[in-house]
């Protein structure tokens, strides 16, 4: 009993003085020593801002994009649609009379995505604004911006007539399917034939003359 007497003694020293031993629930009560990262986030983040309204390629020459609706065996879409009843929920298109095949986006866009769901003559950007189909580069630079960029500055596309005077460029549905934008490979087109009774040009090779070699009046070699 007597060394029970003295254990006791010696943890009551060891304890800190004026503290009372805690338990469980004591413990659990405590305040925290620290604080979660997930408290240390602002109050209050950016102030959402409306979105811009596209007005062009900074910097970009003038251009005019050559119309598309003329080229389009199946517009105006509203000569079909005003018949069907408006059907949003994504789903495989088996008995469409167009492209069925949507692999633009690894699958990820519907239809309604960029098609104005009340009025299919007319496409919309990601905020809403009715976009025509002639003006579907607009739609295309939502996400490909480089190359919208490389495109109003030549770089990338085709130009309509001459080098010189104004600028008539196709947009970016003349050569990509927006249903399959990714082209197909293709073969490279043969050379040239070379004409008849032509000879090719002799390489002829001269071995320069020191100035200091040259003499007055004698062509140089």
């Amino acid at each position: 009993m007597r060394v029970l007497v003295v254990i006791a003694s010696l943890l009551g020293t060891l304890a800190a003085p004026g503290a009372a031993a805690q338990g469980p629930a004591d413990a659990a009560s405590a305040p925290p020593t620290h604080r979660p990262l997930r408290d240390n986030r602002p109050a209050t983040g950016p102030q959402p801002a409306p979105p811009e309204k596209f007005a062009g390629i900074a910097g970009a020459p003038a251009y005019t994009v050559v119309p598309r609706t003329p080229a389009l065996a199946l517009y105006p879409c509203s000569q079909c649609h005003k018949l069907l009843p408006l059907n949003p929920q994504p789903r495989q298109l088996d008995a469409a009379p167009h492209n069925a095949a949507l692999r633009h986006g690894g699958g990820r866009f519907w239809c309604l995505d960029c098609h104005t769901a009340k009025d299919r003559d007319q496409l919309h950007a990601i905020d809403g604004t009715p976009v025509g189909f002639d003006q579907s580069d607009r739609l295309c630079g939502q996400c490909h911006g480089p190359r919208q960029r490389d495109w109003a500055f030549g770089g990338h596309g085709k130009r309509v007539g001459r080098w010189q005077g104004e600028r008539r460029i196709y947009a970016c549905t003349h050569c990509h399917d927006p249903h399959q934008p990714q082209l197909a490979p293709r073969a490279p087109a043969p050379p040239p034939p070379v004409r008849a009774g032509l000879q090719p040009t002799p390489t002829v090779h001269s071995t320069p003359t020191k100035p200091w070699q040259r003499q007055e009046g004698k062509p140089h070699e």
